[in-house]
């Protein structure tokens, strides 16, 4: 899929190196918001296993992972995943660079990747678990109009134990 400014597009092995630097350069941004990482996870080797991992996955119906890269494609901007695919239903995680918050590219990745899970996967539910003090992603979360679960979760985000709360969204 192709927008004014970047592509979507499901990630594949010629993207190792963006994916990796994708990652790397954006680790501060990232880290509060993520769960505590490997000692190896900012190296090129982790990002290529981890891919493969993530090929494997698809594959098997079990995930989809999509990657947000400029028009250039010489720089990865974004991710945007779909786990745990089960039963008509999924979980979707996502991340945006730190240059590039805030400029509705998330909006538009979302809008349209769950149009291609609802359509490839028959998926009928979406799931997200969001970290309650991290407003721009609630402030999405709302935007594209999933609705709170009443549900909470806690799970071990950057060393800390964080309350998440669950967002689903069905499948019009």
């Amino acid at each position: 899929m192709e927008f004014n400014n970047f592509k979507l597009e499901i990630i594949s092995s010629k993207y190792y190196h963006l994916i990796y630097n994708y990652y790397k350069s954006n680790k501060e941004h990232l880290e509060p918001w993520e769960p505590t990482r490997a000692k190896d996870y900012y190296t090129l080797d982790f990002h290529i296993k981890r891919t493969d991992e993530r090929l494997d996955l698809i594959k098997k119906n079990q995930s989809m992972h999509f990657i947000l890269i400029n028009n250039k494609e010489d720089e990865i901007i974004g991710v945007c995943n779909y786990t745990h695919i089960n039963g008509g239903e999924c979980w979707l995680g996502y991340s945006i660079s730190n240059l590039n918050q805030g400029l509705g590219y998330m909006y538009k990745t979302v809008i349209n990747a769950n149009k291609y899970m609802f359509n490839k996967y028959n998926i009928k539910k979406i799931n997200a678990g969001i970290i309650t003090k991290n407003q721009r992603s609630l402030k999405l979360i709302n935007r594209l109009s999933f609705e709170s679960t009443g549900k909470f979760v806690e799970k071990e985000i950057n060393h800390k134990v964080e309350k998440l709360e669950i967002f689903s969204f069905s499948n019009p």
